[in-house]
Protein backbone atom coordinates (compact mmCIF):
# COMPACT_ATOMS: atom_id res chain seq x y z
CA UNK A 1 0.00 0.00 0.00
CA UNK A 2 1.49 3.41 -0.75
CA UNK A 3 1.71 6.66 1.24
CA UNK A 4 -1.14 8.44 1.40
CA UNK A 5 -2.63 11.83 3.04
CA UNK A 6 -3.77 11.21 6.81
CA UNK A 7 -4.95 13.21 9.54
CA UNK A 8 -1.51 14.83 11.29
CA UNK A 9 -3.43 16.45 13.94
CA UNK A 10 -3.74 13.63 16.38
CA UNK A 11 0.28 12.68 15.95
CA UNK A 12 1.23 16.71 16.60
CA UNK A 13 2.80 15.49 19.86
CA UNK A 14 4.98 12.59 18.49
CA UNK A 15 5.78 14.68 15.04
CA UNK A 16 7.37 17.60 17.35
CA UNK A 17 8.83 15.32 19.24
CA UNK A 18 10.83 13.64 16.35
CA UNK A 19 11.81 17.15 14.94
CA UNK A 20 13.31 17.61 18.12
CA UNK A 21 15.21 14.40 17.45
CA UNK A 22 16.22 15.63 14.05
CA UNK A 23 14.07 13.12 12.40
CA UNK A 24 13.11 14.49 8.86
CA UNK A 25 10.08 14.69 7.07
CA UNK A 26 10.61 11.28 4.93
CA UNK A 27 11.08 9.29 7.71
CA UNK A 28 8.28 10.98 10.01
CA UNK A 29 6.27 10.16 6.83
CA UNK A 30 7.48 6.86 6.60
CA UNK A 31 6.44 6.31 10.36
CA UNK A 32 2.78 7.55 9.87
CA UNK A 33 2.21 6.23 6.63
CA UNK A 34 1.89 9.23 4.35
CA UNK A 35 3.68 11.88 2.28
CA UNK A 36 6.83 14.06 3.29
CA UNK A 37 4.98 17.18 1.60
CA UNK A 38 1.93 16.32 4.02
CA UNK A 39 4.16 16.56 7.19
CA UNK A 40 6.10 19.02 5.75
CA UNK A 41 3.17 20.97 4.87
CA UNK A 42 1.27 20.11 8.60
CA UNK A 43 5.01 21.22 10.10
CA UNK A 44 4.80 24.87 8.63
CA UNK A 45 1.12 25.01 9.51
CA UNK A 46 1.79 24.83 13.58
CA UNK A 47 5.03 26.33 13.81
CA UNK A 48 6.69 22.55 14.69
CA UNK A 49 10.56 23.51 13.91
CA UNK A 50 13.90 21.80 15.03
CA UNK A 51 14.88 23.76 18.11
CA UNK A 52 17.11 23.30 20.79
CA UNK A 53 15.02 22.13 24.07
CA UNK A 54 18.00 23.46 26.41
CA UNK A 55 19.07 26.99 24.81
CA UNK A 56 14.96 28.02 24.37
CA UNK A 57 15.22 30.22 27.42
CA UNK A 58 16.65 31.40 30.62
CA UNK A 59 19.34 28.72 31.22
CA UNK A 60 20.51 27.34 34.46
CA UNK A 61 22.95 24.54 33.89
CA UNK A 62 23.98 21.79 37.04
CA UNK A 63 26.61 18.80 37.05
CA UNK A 64 24.16 16.07 37.35
CA UNK A 65 24.87 11.64 38.63
CA UNK A 66 21.91 9.50 36.54
CA UNK A 67 21.51 6.64 38.90
CA UNK A 68 19.22 3.67 38.26
CA UNK A 69 16.79 2.47 41.11
CA UNK A 70 14.13 0.02 41.63
CA UNK A 71 10.92 1.76 39.22
CA UNK A 72 12.75 4.39 37.58
CA UNK A 73 15.59 6.87 37.44
CA UNK A 74 17.30 9.45 39.59
CA UNK A 75 19.23 12.36 39.13
CA UNK A 76 20.81 13.96 41.90
CA UNK A 77 21.81 17.79 41.31
CA UNK A 78 22.03 21.05 42.54
CA UNK A 79 19.47 22.55 40.43
CA UNK A 80 16.70 23.13 42.91
CA UNK A 81 18.75 25.88 44.00
CA UNK A 82 18.37 27.48 40.65
CA UNK A 83 15.84 30.46 40.64
CA UNK A 84 14.53 29.21 37.74
CA UNK A 85 13.74 25.88 38.73
CA UNK A 86 11.74 28.08 41.75
CA UNK A 87 9.76 29.70 39.15
CA UNK A 88 9.31 27.21 36.34
CA UNK A 89 9.54 23.91 38.04
CA UNK A 90 8.72 23.59 41.50
CA UNK A 91 5.01 23.75 41.11
CA UNK A 92 5.76 20.45 38.87
CA UNK A 93 7.20 18.45 41.54
CA UNK A 94 5.02 16.10 42.54
CA UNK A 95 2.19 16.39 40.26
CA UNK A 96 1.01 13.70 37.70
CA UNK A 97 2.78 11.84 35.13
CA UNK A 98 0.40 13.51 32.43
CA UNK A 99 2.04 16.91 33.59
CA UNK A 100 5.77 16.31 32.41
CA UNK A 101 7.52 14.07 29.65
CA UNK A 102 10.84 12.92 29.80
CA UNK A 103 12.64 13.01 26.39
CA UNK A 104 15.82 10.43 25.49
CA UNK A 105 17.63 10.96 22.61
CA UNK A 106 21.10 9.83 21.68
CA UNK A 107 22.97 12.73 23.47
CA UNK A 108 20.36 14.91 25.84
CA UNK A 109 17.97 13.66 28.46
CA UNK A 110 15.57 16.08 29.17
CA UNK A 111 12.38 17.28 31.21
CA UNK A 112 9.23 18.66 28.98
CA UNK A 113 6.65 20.55 30.57
CA UNK A 114 2.74 18.62 29.06
CA UNK A 115 0.64 21.35 30.43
Amino acid sequence: MGNRRVALKPHAAKIRRWVDEGRGDSWIAQELNTTSSSVQSFRSRNSIYRRDPVRRGQLSEHPAVLNEISGGLLLRTSAHDSGIFDREWRPYLDREPEDLQVVITQDRIYVEKVR
